[in-house]
């Protein structure tokens, strides 16, 4: 079943609690033109590396990727672990819009157990390409300053990496 997030108006606001480890993909991988030869394979479905992206990884070990210049809007670089990785910390203005997906809220049929929305990154599901993919009772995230930059959150993460204000 897709969402439409465009739809949504009932977020609400959450802030990340827990701090990640990052590393640029040119560390990790020197040979630019293999770059569409790799998927980073996240928890919301397989995407193509991006050339100049931060590869990411959170407090459970999953692993996604990002630009730089987002990276540091939201989180602050506290050290370099021995393995090269930036230690990073959120930022305390680090503030989301959020929904956990429920059934009931997006009208799901009878047997219904996933979900996709399309966002800025992702795999292709349907013929539609930057699509996520989601399980009922996760989360929606939001850029409050960007509608269109949304992504799905498992729900164990969410709880655990997340608060959200009321």
């Amino acid at each position: 079943m897709k969402i439409d997030t465009t739809q949504i108006t009932n977020w609400r606001i959450a802030t990340k609690t827990k701090g990640l480890r990052a590393k640029p993909l040119v560390s990790l991988l020197v040979d630019r033109t293999v770059l569409n030869k790799f998927l980073v394979d996240t928890l919301e479905g397989k995407e193509p590396l991006g050339d100049g992206a931060v590869i990411c990884i959170g407090e459970s070990n999953d692993a996604w990727q990002q630009m730089p210049k987002k990276l540091l809007q939201k989180y602050e670089v506290k050290s370099i672990d021995a393995d090269g990785w930036m230690v990073c910390e959120p930022r305390p203005d680090n503030a989301v819009h959020c929904i956990e997906v429920t059934p009931v809220m997006f009208g799901a049929e009878i047997g219904d157990i996933n979900f996709y929305i399309i966002g800025h990154w992702g795999g292709v599901v349907n013929g539609e390409k930057n699509a996520q993919l989601g399980e009922f009772g996760d989360y929606i995230c939001q850029n409050p300053t960007d509608p269109t930059d949304v992504w799905v959150v498992r729900r164990k993460i969410f709880t655990n990496t997340y608060s959200i204000k009321d």
